[in-house]
């Protein structure tokens, strides 16, 4: 069985105009081969003591984000030099991850 972590935004999108990136994520484990959801966590990025989001995300094992508002180009550039992969809405699959937890 494979399994792999994807991060999930709290508020739903990756930044904030005030506040910048967002802190709070859920932490969803999934079976990649069947798509079954196999545990739900949160997760809170400390800046201070990891200054880089997509360090964070490696360090948790996070290899993509889903988000329900889709965050800008350059920063899913950003997110996909450091080897994460971002999906909004718009995929088929990121929106049944977020209709199964109630986010959308």
């Amino acid at each position: 069985m494979t399994t792999g972590k994807i991060a999930i935004p709290y508020y739903g999108t990756l930044s904030h105009p005030n506040s910048g990136f967002e802190r709070v994520f859920f932490i969803l484990e999934q079976d990649e081969q069947q798509g079954r959801h196999h545990q739900v966590s949160m997760g809170i990025w400390d800046a201070k003591k990891t200054p880089l989001l997509p360090a964070w995300l490696h360090e948790n094992g996070i290899k993509q984000v889903v988000c329900s508002s889709p965050p800008d180009h350059s920063l899913i550039e950003t997110m996909l030099k450091a080897g994460i992969r971002v999906f909004g809405v718009g995929s088929e699959k990121a929106r049944k991850i977020l209709k199964s937890l109630c986010l959308i």
